[in-house]
C-alpha cells in the first residue's frame, strides 16, 4: 500500500512538473512575442504546444502563425492558419493572414480559394477579405493591360467588379479606361487610312467609337457609385469629346 502510495506521489510530482515545464514555456514564448522576438517566440510556443496542456489552446495557434509570418515563414504560417481555421478561431484575421502567407508564396490561385472560402465563411464580416480578393483581380488586369493583354485585362477586370468591396469603383473605372485606351488605339491605326482607304477606315473608326461607348458606360456607373470624384467626370468628358 505504502509502495502504491509512493508511486502515485511521484507520478504526480512528475505530471505537475510537466505542467509547470508547460506554463514557463507558454510564458516565455508569450514574451519573446510581445517582445517581437519572433523566432524565439516560436520555439518557445512550438514546444509548448507538444505539451498535453496545450491540446486546446488555440489562440497560440495563431500566435505561432502569426510569428511565423513575422519571421518570413510563410509555408509554416500557412499550416497554423489553417488549423486556427479549422477551429473556427478569428476566422476572418485567419483566412486573410492565411491569404497573405500564399500571396508571399506566390501561391496566387491558392489564396484566392482561400479569400473566396474566408469570405463564404464569415459573410457578415468579409470586407478586408472581399478588398483584397479586388485589389487582386485589379492589379492582375492593370498587369495584362500594361502587356497589352486585353481579354485578360477586361476579365480580371470584370472578377473585380464583380466582388462586393471598397475597391468596385476603382475596378470600374478600370474597365472603362481599357475600353477608352483600346478604342483610341483603334483609331490612332485607322486615321493614316482617312484618304487612302475610307471604307476600311469607316468600319475601324465605328470599331473605335463602340469601346468609347462602353468607356462612357463604365465611367457612367461609377460616377453613380462616387459622385463626388472628380477624377470620373474628367475621364468622362474626354471620351465624350472623342465621340
Amino acid at each position: 500500500m505504502k509502495k502504491l502510495i509512493l508511486t502515485l506521489v511521484v507520478c504526480l510530482s512528475v505530471l505537475g512538473a510537466f505542467a509547470q515545464d508547460a506554463v514557463q514555456l507558454k510564458n516565455d514564448g508569450n514574451a519573446a512575442l510581445k517582445a517581437k522576438d519572433y523566432k524565439t517566440a516560436i520555439v518557445h510556443l512550438e514546444n509548448y504546444l507538444r505539451t498535453p496542456e496545450a491540446s486546446a489552446d488555440i489562440k497560440t495557434v495563431y500566435n505561432v502563425g502569426y510569428a511565423a509570418a513575422k519571421v518570413k515563414d510563410y509555408a509554416k504560417s500557412v499550416i497554423y492558419f489553417d488549423k486556427a481555421i479549422a477551429a473556427k478561431y478569428k476566422l476572418s484575421s485567419s483566412y486573410l493572414r492565411k491569404a497573405t502567407a500564399q500571396k508571399k508564396l506566390k501561391k496566387y490561385d491558392e489564396m484566392v480559394a482561400t479569400l473566396k472560402a474566408g469570405m463564404a465563411a464569415v459573410p457578415a464580416k468579409n470586407a478586408k477579405l472581399a478588398k483584397t480578393l479586388a485589389k487582386h483581380y485589379l492589379i492582375q488586369g492593370q498587369k495584362a493591360q500594361q502587356a497589352s493583354k486585353f481579354d485578360a485585362a477586361e476579365k480580371s477586370y470584370k472578377e473585380a467588379i464583380a466582388v462586393k468591396s471598397a475597391m468596385k469603383t476603382d475596378a470600374i473605372v478600370s474597365l472603362g479606361s481599357l475600353y477608352f485606351g483600346e478604342g483610341a488605339k483603334i483609331q490612332a491605326a485607322a486615321n493614316p487610312l482617312a484618304n487612302t482607304e475610307k471604307a476600311k477606315f469607316a468600319i475601324e473608326i465605328a470599331k473605335a467609337k463602340s469601346f468609347y461607348k462602353k468607356a462612357v458606360a463604365q465611367y457612367t456607373k461609377a460616377k453613380t457609385l462616387a459622385p463626388a470624384r472628380e477624377d470620373i467626370d474628367s475621364l468622362l468628358n474626354k471620351v465624350k469629346a472623342v465621340l
